[in-house]
């Protein structure tokens, strides 16, 4: 438990250094005045727009996590399933490559009386349709977008190949074993034998232990879709949704500026690339990496002179507010699981999770 709290105050330290890194290199081409000056030309009533959006964006996986859970026979309360999404937006902001997300929801969900079985494979679910959504996003801006990716230069380009990449890969990976389970587990432990020859430190028995655990998870989410085909297509389309809540404040800020030229989806094809240029780097919430990347690729978008208090309003609005609503949320949601529990309630009475 101690070294887990060290680990964490380590995080928010790395965190915490690489946004003054950030704004260190901000400040030394613009003032605070002249930042200060900038941001308070923008229009607050379009600003403000970005709160909706950000809760919609909330919404959104709140319903993909209350139509899976549905499906498993442990319906839970929307307010309940806006909660976890509230938990999982805090925790994977907070941790190195959003990995503290999806393990706390499950946490919270358990103590709702979800069976741990059932709240995986919905953030199995949940996974699948996010990662679809986002290859799809990135797809349709390399496709259609007129001259983005020159836009980004080449260690952005280079982040986002890396980035894109893995996406692709983890999805095809995922969708195997959800539909092809058996092929996908020989592939699996090939890859695993392979592994363990050229490291020889790696325990295969347990890797594969592990992988025997995860095509389990993965069959229970098949024979879930099975069922109610329809659950992963609205999984998909909620997460399309969602990412393009977040997709749009770049360009609600844009607007705020009285800016044109670029149209919405332009301006949105950008951050999707800039999304995926970052999302793996093993830094807690892409903190400092994001924030140079936008500098660099929004540059001809806003100009020099906008383009650092375009990314404070953008980062603020999508991430530093939302931290502290989330967080604020996911507090007092748990206080008032203890509290519940310490009276002998429970906050909900669900069915027990059918997944056989």
């Amino acid at each position: 438990m101690k070294r887990r709290s060290k680990q964490q105050l380590v995080w928010f330290a790395l965190m915490a250094a690489l946004l003054g890194l950030t704004a260190y290199t901000i400040l030394g081409q613009q003032s605070p005045r002249e930042l200060l000056g900038a941001m308070a030309r923008a229009d607050g009533r379009v600003l403000l727009l970005a709160l909706p959006v950000m809760g919609a964006y909330i919404a959104c996986e709140a319903g993909a996590t209350r139509l899976v859970l549905g499906a498993l026979g442990c319906p839970q309360p929307f307010r309940n399933c806006c909660f976890y999404s509230c938990t999982g937006f805090f925790f994977s902001n907070v941790t190195p490559s959003a990995t503290g997300g999806q393990p706390a929801q499950v946490y919270y969900m358990s103590r709702d009386g979800v069976p741990v079985a059932s709240g995986t494979i919905d953030m199995l679910l949940v996974s699948i349709g996010c990662h679809t959504a986002v290859v799809g996003y990135a797809l349709a801006a390399l496709a259609f977008g007129r001259g983005l990716p020159a836009q980004l230069g080449g260690q952005v380009g280079l982040l986002l190949g890396v980035g894109l990449s893995i996406f692709v890969l983890l999805n095809v990976a995922m969708l195997l074993l959800l539909f092809f389970p058996g092929p996908a587990q020989r592939l699996g432990r090939w890859g695993i034998a392979l592994a363990c020859r050229l490291v020889h430190r790696l325990d295969r028995t347990g890797l594969e232990e592990k992988l025997e655990e995860a095509v389990e998870q993965y069959r229970q989410g098949a024979r879930v879709i099975a069922r109610t085909p329809l659950v992963l297509a609205g999984v998909v389309g909620l997460s399309g949704v969602q990412l393009g809540c977040s997709y749009l404040v770049p360009y609600l800020v844009y607007r705020a500026f009285g800016l044109s030229g670029m149209g919405l989806l332009e301006v949105a094809g950008l951050q999707v690339l800039c999304t995926v240029a970052v999302s793996f780097l093993p830094l807690p919430g892409a903190a400092g990496a994001a924030e140079g990347v936008f500098l660099r690729t929004f540059l001809a978008v806003f100009g020099p002179a906008l383009v650092a208090p375009a990314m404070i309003l953008t980062r603020t609005m999508s991430c530093y507010f939302m931290l502290l609503v989330t967080g604020g949320i996911t507090l007092a949601g748990h206080l008032r699981r203890i509290r519940g529990e310490r009276n002998g309630k429970t906050p909900c009475n669900p069915i027990q999770g059918v997944v056989s």
